[in-house]
């Protein structure tokens, strides 16, 4: 992913605050320009128009003001009332205030609360926001509201986004940073500019240290289903702290580099009670790739602090947990931060006399790494890489419950830094393959003569979909999990299905699958026919179509992770109804992806196979007619029906 335009800008830190923040940040007045305007130019039909937004940074004070000003064009336009505010995992919603304001001059205040929201939840993606409803709002309202996200430190880089899903009249964006010391920078430190996919004619401006820009008249982005992360691809405006003394990109990852291996080698050290406990482990076994199985098994059974809640100081301090020095303090105490734990198999590993590398790796979840932005943060995690016979294992076990050789998906197909003494080699991490996260899902299914269906549905969630939802686990409670799973089940069966969990069991296993098992029925499965009964044949259906609905697409198609699913469906049928027409079995193929369907009848039983295979998680725009044709072929195999005969005329009409 290569930026359309970059350039660097630097600038020495002899700072100012803006006075006039304050002023900048109060409800603007509303001009009769606002009042005036009915459409989007260029685009009668958008159903509203934004038509001022704000962005401001402030690192001073540790926070982020936005303002939205957004006009209701139409009846389909209201749904601009129902506001989402993005929470970072890091920051908080402060200073929220929100208002309607009619046509005719007249204010309605928001007086309510937000709530919090899950907006995505799919394939290693979770998404939170606050969420609220603008009061009384018709066509010809204008609606804005003003919120701060505080954060509790600097964010050595952070990010102005131009483009919108709206049309924007006006723009206003600033960036104050900060003045101070900041950690890892003891000699000084600059600020860098860079700039990607800007249009020509937009330029920030510098007062000072401080940088500004107004934009009239940008267009809406248009986003795609299963699309890269949108941040790739929107004009945007990236701020970082960088070193005094760096001159170039190679350098700046080249010392990078040098800090976190030394760091890395000097927590690691030569500790006496690692090779003990490395010897312990690994007792008689001889085979080398089961030696590394048991000390991963070692590294893993650490109490793993990066998947607990934060702690305050008291807290920490009744609990007795101090910062980790080296990897024997984490075998000591048995507790650690991920990096700490990813350190101690490192350790583990060669004191068994095996060749272990640290790699630092982005994280490709909001956004693909980019070399020229001097940014430590885009490789702020660990991993472990194990040279065996001239074959290298990529291994994670800073990441509670990853299986062994397994990455967590957000580190795979991703850029790393494999660290040594002279500041590493930019490697690309392996991808991984459809077999390492398997969805498997058995119902077994009896269809009485009043199409309704009822039965149980177990699922095995294995490898990267096990170790997804056990991470997810870990931020609710039984009642969440026992939610979350509802709601998953909910979505691959059709609408009004009624479903309650019975079990679940594997929360805590790092190989082993997730097992769980629902209660279902759905009312109105088959549709009646005279005395025929037509029954859709495949319970479950792929629900990545949103990808395909255009007749071409700007943007590739992209999948966070290589997935595999394999379902087999038994139905039951009525008394008195035999099987008049079997769906054709269906198979389709691409270099990276595979599906087939076969169904089977034993005069009662009705018994469908379907699996999904993809490899493919990157497609280019070049390749989107062949992904779309094949995934046109899994929709029709997908929705093939049954056509059962005999029996009555009171099954009920379903889907």
């Amino acid at each position: 992913m290569k930026p359309a335009r970059i350039f660097l800008l630097f600038v020495l830190l002899a700072f100012s605050l803006v006075p006039a923040q304050a002023q900048k940040e109060d409800w603007l007045p509303i001009t009769q320009k606002d009042l005036d305007i009915k459409q989007v130019p260029g685009n009668p039909g958008a159903d509203g128009i934004q038509l001022y937004y704000a962005d401001y940074i402030n690192d001073e004070e540790h926070n982020e003001f936005f303002y939205n000003r957004i006009k209701i064009l139409s009846e389909k336009g209201n749904r601009h009332a129902d506001v989402e505010i993005v929470i970072p995992p890091d920051g908080s919603l402060s200073g929220l205030k929100a208002r309607t304001i009619h046509p005719d001059g007249k204010i309605i205040e928001f007086t309510g609360k937000p709530f919090q929201k899950i907006l995505i939840k799919g394939r290693g993606v979770k998404v939170l926001a606050k969420t609220f409803t603008m009061p009384d709002v018709t066509v010809g309202s204008i609606i804005e509201y003003k919120y701060r996200i505080d954060e509790d430190g600097i964010f050595i880089d952070n990010s102005w986004t131009i483009q919108h899903e709206l049309y924007t009249v006006k723009e206003s964006f600033r960036m104050s940073p900060f003045s101070g010391g900041l950690e890892g920078f003891e000699g000084g430190y600059r600020v860098a500019a860079l700039y990607s996919h800007m249009p020509n004619n937009i330029k920030p401006i510098q007062k000072g240290a401080t940088y500004e820009l107004e934009v009239e008249g940008m267009p809406a982005f248009e986003a795609e289903g299963y699309m890269p992360p949108e941040e790739d691809f929107k004009p945007q405006m990236r701020f970082f702290y960088v070193d005094r003394n760096v001159s170039n990109v190679d350098k700046f990852w080249q010392e990078a580099g040098r800090k976190w291996n030394d760091e890395a080698e000097h927590f690691m050290g030569n500790h006496k009670e690692i090779s003990q406990a490395a010897a312990e482990a690994i007792g008689n076994e001889t085979d080398p790739e089961q030696k590394l199985r048991k000390l991963y098994a070692k590294a893993q059974q650490i109490r793993n602090l990066s998947y607990e809640r934060e702690r305050t100081g008291a807290e920490q301090k009744k609990e007795n947990l101090k910062a980790n020095q080296n990897v024997g303090d984490v075998l000591t105490r048995g507790q650690g931060y991920r990096d700490d734990i990813t350190r101690l198999f490192a350790a583990l590993a060669r004191a068994a006399g095996f060749d272990a590398s640290i790699i630092r790796t982005s994280d490709r979840k909001a956004k693909f790494f980019d070399k020229g932005l001097l940014s430590k943060r885009q490789l702020e995690s660990e991993i472990v890489v194990i040279n065996q016979g001239g074959k290298d294992i990529y291994l994670d076990p800073g990441t509670r419950f990853c299986p062994y050789g397994n990455l967590y998906w957000t580190r795979t197909s991703s850029v790393g830094l494999k660290l040594d003494k002279k500041g590493g080699t930019f490697i690309t991490v392996p991808g991984a393959t459809y077999d390492k996260a398997m969805t498997r899902r058995v119902a077994d299914m009896t269809l009485n003569g009043e199409g309704t269906l009822k039965g149980t549905i177990t699922v095995k969630f294995e490898g990267g979909e096990a170790l997804e939802h056990r991470l997810e686990a870990l931020e609710t409670d039984e009642a969440g999990k026992k939610k979350s799973l509802e709601d998953e089940l909910q979505d691959w069966l059709p609408t009004g299905a009624i479903i309650k969990l019975a079990k679940s069991e594997g929360w805590e296993s790092i190989d082993g699958p997730l097992t769980v098992s629902f209660d279902v029925e759905m009312p109105g499965y088959s549709s009646a026919v005279g005395k025929r009964l037509l029954l859709p044949a495949y319970l479950f259906q792929a629900k990545q179509m949103d990808a395909f609905k255009l007749s071409d697409r700007k943007f590739p198609v992209y999948f966070p992770y290589a997935f595999g699913e394999v379902d087999k469906v038994n139905i039951q049928l009525p008394d008195g109804y035999f099987l008049e027409s079997v769906p054709k079995q269906q198979d389709a193929r691409l270099n990276y992806a595979a599906y087939q369907n076969l169904v089977q009848f034993d005069g009662k039983k009705l018994v469908t196979q379907r699996i999904l295979q993809m490899n493919g998680i990157f497609i280019r725009v070049e390749l989107y007619p062949e992904v779309k044709d094949f995934f046109g072929k899994v929709q029709a195999g997908d929705e093939q029906q049954a056509v059962l005969s005999g029996g009555s005329t009171n099954a009920q009409k379903g889907n």
